[in-house]
This record gives structure tokens, sequence and C-alpha cells, in this order.
């Protein structure tokens, strides 16, 4: 039998005694520990001050609180206790009730301490079952959302992450601080790929990832949006200069080769600022203007930054109209 803590709720002094008696081998070995109850308000003061409780053994007859009640009580603690219900076989009808509360079994008094520890270590077998089973539940639900919100390349946490921070962002009560997006995308990417192959250019994507992270503050966020694409959220800036700097260390640290294979490669970025200047209402139209910056930014010529002007989205317009519609806008 596994260590366990099991609390016995039980206004006879005797049962208690006899209990530490019948198990002493088990208590001595650190097998089993037991606490005891005189009613079910004791037993509920002790399950509040100490969550490690495994099973419940309690008597159904008690003062102030009864052990019926108390099996209303421990459905809405813990879903994987269990308890072992104790009463005289006169009090059928009553151990009926409390099965049909959830207890896992019952025992009569008196007591065979024979039966009592078969059940024990039925329930406790029963009780350690579930909570692996909750376990890997929890772990499961863990890693469905790890798999939702971050990029399998990089462990980077991915577009949706970003915008569901950017939206809590959004909806915070306005505060007298800014905070500023910066959306990065790499230069020559493409050319990395085409000569070097998809290998390369993930191991690039991964080493990028990585200067990036080492460019941030404590508590600034970023994600890669997908392809050669990175955003990052810096919050709580005295002004926009702060995230210029950033940017610039960026720029300083993906302007130094990367050794990948046996390569030297050679890239950069171009980086679109955006801040709370503007009265932003969704976290699509607070990314799409520092995606407007970083083109203006390439357009410029590559290895830059621009910080978003609303003139900018004019001068995109115009160039969109200006694409005849049966050619492709990249």
């Amino acid at each position: 039998m596994s260590s366990a803590k099991i609390l016995v709720v039980d206004d006879e002094l005797e049962l208690a005694r006899l209990i530490q008696q019948r198990f002493r081998k088990q208590i001595k070995a650190d097998e089993l520990k037991f606490v005891f109850a005189a009613d079910g308000v004791e037993a509920l003061d002790r399950l509040q001050a100490d969550a490690q409780v495994d099973i419940v053994l309690t008597d159904i007859s008690m003062p102030n609180m009864d052990g019926l009640t108390l099996l209303e009580h421990l459905a809405q603690m813990d879903r994987s206790l269990r308890a072992v219900v104790m009463s005289a076989y006169s009090d059928l009808p009553k151990i009926r009730r409390a099965m049909n509360y959830g207890a896992f079994d019952f025992l009569t008094k008196p007591i065979d301490f024979h039966d009592l520890e078969t059940t024990l270590q039925k329930a406790l077998t029963f009780v350690q079952q579930t909570r692996n089973q909750q376990q890997k539940i929890q772990e499961t639900q863990r890693s469905l959302l790890r798999a939702a919100y971050s990029d399998s390349l990089t462990g980077l946490p991915n577009r949706s992450w970003l915008m569901q921070r950017l939206r809590r962002l959004l909806e915070r009560p306005q505060r007298p601080e800014f905070y500023a997006v910066l959306f990065v995308d790499l230069d020559y990417f493409k050319q990395v790929n085409d000569t070097l192959g998809h290998l390369i250019g993930d191991a690039l994507l991964l080493r990028v990832s990585q200067r990036l992270q080492s460019c941030l503050r404590e508590g600034d966020g970023i994600a890669r949006l997908g392809g050669d694409e990175f955003a990052i959220i810096l919050e709580g800036i005295a002004d926009i200069s702060e995230a210029v700097a950033v940017a610039q260390r960026i720029q300083d640290q993906l302007h130094q080769p990367f050794m990948l294979e046996g390569h030297s490669v050679q890239t950069g970025a171009s980086i679109g600022i955006t801040w709370n200047d503007q009265n932003y209402r969704s976290p699509e139209e607070l990314l799409q203007n520092a995606d407007v910056a970083m083109y203006c930014a390439k357009a410029q010529g590559k290895g830059c930054f621009r910080i978003f002007d609303p003139q900018m989205l004019a001068a995109n317009d115009k160039k969109t109209h200006l694409i005849p519609a049966n050619l492709p806008t990249e």
C-alpha cells in the first residue's frame, strides 16, 4: 500500500485507538497516516487546512454535522476524494443514501478490521487511478494549449497568442503609459531558402528568434507570425524612443552573420513600428499599421525601420490601385 493519508470522522474515541493499534506497522513504516475528527464540522476544517487527504472514513450518525451532510460537502471540494461510511446494520436506509451521495463503500459496526483494511486498499487504489487519470487529462490540455498558442519551429508564441495579448492590452483601462508593436520582416530570407535549402532556412529562423529575444527587456513579448515575420510587444515604454532603441538593437544583432552548417549567412531586418498614439480599437488594426510601416521601411532600402504615420496608409492605398488586377501583389 502506498503512502496515504486517511481522515477518520467519528465521535467514538475507542475507534481511533483501535485503528492506531491495528495499523501500527503501516503507520510506523509511513505507509499510512491517520488524522481524526469528532464530527463533520471538524472534518471540514481539517480538509480545508490539509488538501493531501486521500480517503475519508466517516460515521453516518454524529453530532453537529452528520456523515450524510459531510458527503455533500466532499463532492464540492475534491472530485477525486473518496469516502467510506460506517454505520450500524440497522441504518441500511442511511447507508443507501450515503451510497447515492457518492460514498465509495460502506462498513457496518462493530467494525471488522480485516474488512476495513481491504476496503481502504480498494479505495486508495481507486483514488490513485482517478488522480493519475486527471493528471494525464491536465497534461493533455496543457499540451493542446501550448500547441494552439506556440510556433512549432521556434517555440515562440504564435499569431493567436499575439492577437490575444494585444486584445487584452487594448481592453485595459486607460493608463498614462505607452506601448509599441514592432513588425519584423527578415531581409533576403527567400534567397537563403532558394540557394541553401529549407533546412538552412529553418535553422536561420530558429537562430534569429534567439537573437530577437536577446534584444528584449524583461516582460516584453515576441511572437512568430509565420514565414520570416515576427512581432514584438513593448509595454510600459516612456516614449517612442525606447521602441526605436529596441529596433536598432535588433538590426545590429541581425546584421551579424549566422554560421549555419558551414555557411556564413547574411540577413537583416526591415522593421515597422506603431505605438498607442493612435486611437486603436482592434488588435488587427494595430498589427496592420505596424505591417504598413514595415513595408515602407523595406521600400526605403531594407535594413531600415519606420515609425507608422497615417499618411502611409494613403500612400499604400495609392500603390495598390496602380497594380493591374491580373498581377500578383507580392
